[in-house]
């Protein structure tokens, strides 16, 4: 048993490192002036209502409720932010960004959570309080998602709520499994649903998975089994499905948000006219920082100049006007919109549509560029050493959600690595392990050739 002192240390101690490095970094940076999809989310919060009418009814239900009502409830608690929110929703200009600054500073304190999330799902999983260290100090210094407490936009609370089930999915499956994490798990997810309904996709498989595993891997009893699958369920019952079925009584649609799916299938789709030349390429023209001009050095423009964003005849451009107009035009509703993306390009060429992922699975992997390069090939190797800590079948099982949804994220959409910052714990946790592997094989040769010289 640790003692009091002992409990802060490991505890308390990294807690306040991470709030007090990520608030240096969040007041380096600076606030953002809301921009692009921010100002859609400050127009929102405006007519934000769980029972719409009026405004509220016409703004529809495009985005998840979470961070329009979070930002909502802010706005009602501090006249500055609702000053600052409001001439924003206006466009004219002259707005004090500075009125923002509560809301800043609560993102700060989640991102700082995000980042001792970090250190304590390497704490359960390796038992070892200096790897959970070095863990915490590399995603600190990745700086990755420090970057989103200033900015007015929905990342925040996204990966708040999937790393806190993150950290609730390592405790039970290295520390203790009993009902309160499960609830935590759900808990987690269901703030990351109720941000990003992508995450919902997650919550279908885990619904299968986690009885699957918990029966085969831990030979839990059928009946205690289905008792923490309804735990982790509780919340979703509780807080995403009457949202669910609220948006059905007010607009028909079953389902957290309706609108954006169409908008980035579109997209997506427009990807799988890659010809395998170009496709070949896109897997060096993707990659971070230096990828586009190392591909110029080696292949004619042809053969990559339609994968950059900024082409103006490139895929992405062709996908977000062109062929996003012909599908609204032939289609009225969400509904009818994704039944033609399926059934008239994605289902006919499925086995292009699933080649063209891995690629953009890729593409999306690459957070914080050469941290996630780096990462990326400590995959492996970090693996081996992790699963001889904390086993084989723990260790696939809770990375299983990270790259579940980075393949999920290049399947419907342009797969960018914003969608999966959460993978900075996971790479740090590779290159750590990674590192102390290769220490560990070195070091021996240095005492050797040490002790020849003496």
């Amino acid at each position: 048993m640790f003692s009091t002192s002992n409990k802060v240390n490991l505890y308390f101690v990294p807690l306040v490192a991470c709030l007090l490095v990520i608030s240096l970094q969040a007041f380096l940076i600076g606030y953002k002036a809301p921009v692009a999809d921010a100002l859609g989310y400050a127009d929102r919060a405006t007519t934000f209502s769980f029972i719409p009418s009026g405004a509220a009814q016409e703004s529809g239900i495009i985005f998840a409720p979470l961070y329009p009502a979070f930002l909502s409830l802010m706005m009602s608690i501090d006249t500055g932010v609702e000053q600052a929110v409001q001439c924003y929703v206006a466009r004219d200009g002259g707005c004090d960004v500075s009125g923002l600054a509560p809301v800043y500073v609560v993102q700060t304190i989640l991102i700082a959570l995000e980042v001792y999330f970090c250190y304590l799902v390497c704490l359960f999983l390796t038992k070892r309080v200096w790897i959970s260290l070095s863990v915490m100090v590399l995603v600190l210094l990745a700086g990755r998602m420090s970057e989103y407490a200033t900015w007015l936009i929905t990342e925040t609370w996204a990966f708040f709520g999937f790393m806190g089930f993150a950290t609730s999915l390592a405790y039970a499956l290295k520390v203790k499994d009993n009902s309160v994490v499960f609830l935590l798990m759900g808990l987690g997810l269901s703030i990351a649903v109720l941000t990003r309904p992508s995450y919902l996709y997650l919550v279908y498989f885990l619904i299968l998975a986690i009885p699957f595993y918990w029966l085969v891997i831990k030979k839990e009893k059928p009946k205690e089994l289905l008792f923490k699958t309804g735990i982790f369920l509780l919340p979703f019952i509780l807080f995403v499905i009457p949202w669910m079925l609220r948006n059905y009584s007010y607009y028909g649609v079953f389902g957290v948000s309706a609108g954006y799916g169409p908008h980035i299938l579109s997209e997506r789709v427009t990807y799988n006219m890659m010809s395998w030349t170009e496709y070949a390429v896109s897997f060096i023209y993707w990659l971070p920082d230096f990828g586009d001009s190392l591909s110029k050095s080696l292949f004619p423009a042809e053969f990559y100049q339609k994968l950059d964003f900024g082409y103006p005849e490139g895929y992405y451009a062709y996908g977000n006007s062109i062929m996003r107009a012909e599908i609204y035009e032939q289609a009225a509703t969400e509904k009818e919109r994704i039944s033609l993306l399926l059934n008239g390009y994605i289902l006919p060429d499925i086995v292009k549509h699933i080649m063209v992922t891995l690629s953009l699975s890729l593409r999306g992997m690459w957070v914080a560029k050469y941290f996630g390069l780096i990462g990326v090939l400590a995959l492996i190797p970090g693996f081996i050493q992790l699963k001889k800590m904390a086993g084989t079948a723990p260790v696939l099982f809770f990375a299983f959600p990270f790259f579940f949804m980075v393949g999920f994220n290049a399947f419907v959409s342009v797969s960018i690595p914003r969608y999966n910052v959460p993978l900075v714990m996971i790479y740090a946790i590779a290159i750590v392990l990674t590192a102390w592997s290769i220490w560990k094989l070195v070091q021996p040769l240095l005492v050797r050739r040490g002790s020849n010289k003496n």
